[in-house]
């Protein structure tokens, strides 16, 4: 019989651990988890899914569905109101007040969001939400069959409201659903979300398409579709664990929304956590919205809170994209081209949002607040130094600073969807506690809409005035704001909301100060099951030893 020859223990082992590993590899290239990240279920991807697309897609896609088809709008209420003869009604007017009045509602709206959202709950209020947003959409889509302008503007305005509560009850409920280490990525889909609903928009709004005479009210009845489909999903969808232990004080209920959600952090860790942020909640009055101004510790973060949303719509993001088109009109670019320029930077929004989604992870919420936007600012005296140059009279060949102007767009637009696009909303998450959270949500998000209004009402007179120099104020606006950023902006990443809010609290200067943030560890299952062993590990030492 021949001699067996084995191999040494070690080496078994060894050999055994790597068949190991290479099966989880194998497994892991080819599941779902691991292409969306570890930890993320089923639930959770779901209630993402129907956040962002019943939600953040439809505000998107509101907000782009009237730019292109103008024209076709505009013959439609000129048409309708020429008996009137009344000089006031042109053609501008009446259009602009089909975005005017969306801009209104929704800020009217962003003011109550935190208290509907605290009052129904995170899920019921973007439910309810839902149905407000499928109202507007059909209300509008009719104005032509019915001949009858007003359902126009009572559409546009019920697509406001739903637009104003989804921006600040979106991004609340995706941040406090989303796992820690996957909190900024998360959050960020509702930017994502809003920008794919805009170039959608505009998508279907080409003249080949529905930008026609007739067809131009069905792609108003569109937005009802996303709304729909998440209104009927959502009854499957987990509300939010935080809102459920801190507002309902159901620890059950939060455990189980936990559980189901979140695939990778202990559940005990989470429960603690609360209680402590709920023991710390119950030592104070109940909170009330005019403590965001009286209280102290308040102070910093709601001087954030604010500038940022500030920055994000004075930037001059609309003046940007309206100028180029102007620009490049008087370049003789013909009108479908325009269309296409148009739909252009709108995909280049959405890829570098997408691009933006791993390095809030990887990099941190400062420095994409701080390093893209500085490059907005470059970027903005740039084109004011190139279109100046092309609007001078001594200028024969326009065309090269137009073009060079329309790259520096593109490049603007760029930064804009890496920094200033997604930050706003997940940086006001992260900087509250659970009292105060929903009451800043709902200042922020009605200052957004308050500046989105300036911008809508002001550019075509500063347009007008300032002429190749309209970039000036907004250039002005993003210095100042992005010093403030600068000096007190902590990292948020991999932190509780309670430890960003007692840094914030001093509102001390942030800058040379090093944080661990960045390489915090996450405490998940695996940390748990990893302690506990190598707890046995020392007992059973010591046992030997003694």
């Amino acid at each position: 019989m021949a001699e067996q020859r084995c191999l040494p223990k070690d080496v078994v082992r060894s050999l055994a651990q790597a068949k190991a590993d290479l099966g989880l590899a194998l497994h892991a290239s080819f599941s779902i988890d691991w292409l969306l990240g570890k930890g993320i279920s089923g639930p959770l991807v779901l209630s993402i899914f129907t956040t962002c697309f019943g939600s953040s897609f439809l505000l998107g896609y509101n907000l782009g569905v009237a730019n292109l088809p103008g024209g076709n709008i505009k013959n439609f209420l000129v048409n309708y109101y020429k008996p009137a003869n009344t000089s006031i009604l042109d053609a501008n007017f009446l259009y602009g007040q089909t975005t005017s009045v969306l801009v209104i509602c929704a800020a009217i709206a962003a003011f109550t969001c935190g208290w509907v959202a605290d009052g129904l709950g995170r899920k019921r209020s973007l439910m309810v939400n839902n149905v407000i947003g499928i109202v507007g959409s059909i209300i509008s889509s009719v104005c032509l069959v019915a001949n009858q302008p007003a359902l126009l503007y009572v559409g546009r305005a019920i697509s406001g409201l739903n637009s104003g509560l989804s921006i600040g009850i979106a991004a609340m409920f995706l941040t406090e659903i989303a796992p820690r280490h996957l909190r900024g990525m998360i959050g960020a889909c509702n930017q994502l979300a809003i920008t794919i609903g805009i170039v959608t928009s505009y998508v279907l709004t080409l003249t080949h398409l529905l930008n026609t005479p007739t067809l131009w009210p069905v792609a108003m009845g569109v937005g009802a579709i996303p709304a729909a489909i998440a209104l009927i999903i959502s009854s499957f969808t987990v509300e939010s664990p935080r809102w459920l232990y801190l507002k309902k004080k159901d620890e059950e209920a939060a455990r189980e929304a936990f559980v189901r959600i979140n695939g990778s952090e202990n559940v005990d860790m989470f429960i603690a956590e609360m209680r402590e942020e709920l023991e710390v909640a119950q030592n104070q009055p109940e909170f009330k919205f005019i403590e965001l101004f009286r209280r102290r510790d308040l102070r910093m973060p709601v001087i954030i809170a604010v500038l940022i949303q500030v920055i994000q719509q004075l930037s001059g993001i609309n003046a940007v994209v309206a100028n180029s088109s102007e620009m490049l009109k008087s370049a003789k670019v013909s009108p479908d081209m325009l269309e296409y320029f148009v739909v252009g930077l709108g995909l280049l929004n959405v890829i570098c949002t997408i691009v933006a989604l791993p390095l809030l992870e990887k990099a941190g919420r400062r420095t994409l607040l701080l390093w893209p936007t500085l490059v907005l600012a470059i970027t903005l005296l740039l084109l004011v130094i190139f279109v100046n140059v092309a609007n001078h009279e001594g200028v024969v060949n326009k065309t090269p600073f137009i073009l060079v102007s329309a790259v520096l767009v593109f490049v603007y637009v760029a930064a804009f969807a890496m920094g200033l696009g997604p930050m706003p909303a997940l940086i006001v998450a992260e900087i509250f506690r659970q009292g105060p959270r929903a009451a800043a949500y709902s200042l922020s998000q009605s200052i957004q809409w308050a500046c989105n209004l300036i911008v809508v009402a002001s550019f075509p007179s500063l347009n007008e005035l300032l002429k190749g120099y309209v970039y000036l104020p907004y250039l002005i606006v993003v210095v100042v704001c992005w010093v403030v950023f600068f000096l007190f902006m902590p990292e948020t990443k991999n932190r509780t909301f309670d430890e960003v809010a007692r840094d914030l609290a001093f509102g001390s200067i942030v800058v040379g100060k090093r944080t661990a943030a960045l390489q915090a560890p996450v405490f998940t299952k695996e940390d748990e099951e990893a302690a506990t062993a190598l707890r046995r590990t020392d007992d059973d030492e010591s046992k030997v030893d003694a």
